[in-house]
């Protein structure tokens, strides 16, 4: 897939969206629209931040060595660009977060309990320019993701691999995924990963499953649309996302990937973004809102829906790993009148956010912990993860990329 056909693709998908998935998608509800026009990037992954081109210096030592603040309640633990990371819990309750430098593809791993700011560095494998990692639950083994200079969307499956000396640094061997799936997540257990590809001609997508090493891949749902978000976030429940824009209308479903059962849960809502629970009873979304945004919870036994005031996009949404009715959010302060979540995307507009958590229950919202505060930082936080215990949250910048972890409970 050449760059030039990565845009074409992308422009066409609001006719698709209007078209031909307006009949696909019969019986959606009206809802409001925003008045700008959405536009797009050729990068599937997204337009890149601030310094976050892949181009950061290499950390040639063990220790992490680039931590801002240290043994505060929220630590900077690398200041170069990151590109995804994971939370697992050790055999002694320890919570370990992995992370890999977008410019080397080496993996960092940091302890929270230790709150020193200094993540230790686990492999010495080069793999250049990381757009976006996808983490097994335990965190030995990742698909990387990253465009080759064709503009072909490139997926290395890989493991960790480390000699039987200890304190050496170790490598990452694997194997390349089929090129060009535009979407791609692991499901809760690590095993098994499900991803989009668009098809030859066009037309549409097919939304395929495997091995988390691309063994036992198989078809398992077809589409008239490219461009789908996708998450794995219980055993049965694959969720498909329209790519969101504010001038367009957005819809949500779930898969089941043993059945291929394709259920509509939203639809009609206009730049809808989500975020669902570890059981899929509930979801996070955000719809574009008279030039801001607006979050809402909808409930998917009863149908119901629940506005939490606050004004944020799902992107920057986490559900608790302990509680599936609790929801952490980073919370923008100001947010300018613009056409969201296209202007937040495209880095026309960034965030200077707080973080909030909400009981999705009793419909509580509480301010967390506010950023800047305490240390000389101002944060716009996305791909929030948060540790199985529910103490630690970890995010990145998305000004610039740099990994932040953030003690919940202090």
């Amino acid at each position: 897939m050449s760059r030039r056909t990565a845009i074409i693709a992308i422009i066409a998908v609001a006719i698709l969206i209007i078209g031909g998935l307006y009949l696909w998608y019969s019986g959606s509800s009206g809802n409001k629209q925003a008045s700008a026009t959405a536009t797009s990037t050729a990068n599937p992954f997204g337009a890149a931040p601030g310094n976050a081109a892949g181009t950061g210096a290499n950390n040639a030592g063990i220790s992490g060595g680039n931590a801002g603040t240290a043994k505060g309640r929220l630590v900077e633990l690398s200041a170069n660009p990151t590109s995804g990371s994971v939370f697992f819990a050790t055999s002694s309750n320890q919570d370990v977060l992995e992370y890999v430098d977008r410019a080397t593809g080496n993996v960092y791993q940091y302890v929270a309990q230790t709150r020193t700011g200094q993540p230790v560095r686990l492999t010495n494998t080069t793999i250049p320019k990381i757009q976006q990692t996808v983490w097994s639950a335990a965190g030995q083994s990742a698909i990387y993701r990253y465009l080759n200079d064709a503009g072909e969307i490139v997926s290395f499956s890989g493991t960790m691999q480390f000699a039987s000396s200890s304190g050496g640094l170790g490598s990452i061997g694997g194997v390349f995924l089929v090129r060009n799936l535009v979407s791609l997540a692991a499901d809760p257990a690590g095993k098994q990963v499900f991803g989009i590809l668009e098809k030859d001609d066009g037309s549409g997508s097919y939304g395929i499953v495997s091995n988390f090493d691309g063994t036992k891949r198989k078809e398992i749902v077809a589409s008239p649309v490219s461009f789908w978000n996708v998450a794995w976030p219980a055993e049965n429940t694959i969720t498909m996302t329209t790519k969101p824009a504010s001038e367009e209308y957005g819809y949500l479903y779930f898969l089941n990937p043993q059945t291929s059962a394709f259920t509509r849960i939203l639809g009609g809502i206009a730049g809808l973004s989500t975020r669902v629970n570890s059981d899929a009873s509930k979801v996070a979304y955000s719809a574009s809102a008279n030039g801001s945004v607006e979050l809402s919870i909808y409930t998917v036994a009863n149908g119901t829906m629940q506005d939490t005031g606050l004004a944020t996009l799902a992107d920057k949404c986490v559900w608790s790993a302990k509680s599936k009715n609790i929801l952490y959010c980073a919370v923008p302060q100001i947010i300018a009148s613009d056409s969201y979540p296209d202007a937040w995307y495209q880095g026309t507009e960034s965030f200077s956010d707080n973080i909030w958590t909400i009981d999705t229950d009793t419909g509580a919202t509480t301010e967390l912990y506010q950023i800047g505060k305490n240390e000389n930082a101002s944060i716009d936080a996305m791909n929030l993860v948060v540790s199985p215990d529910g103490n630690y949250l970890a995010f990145q910048n998305k000004n610039d990329l740099s990994e932040w972890v953030l003690d919940i409970n202090q």
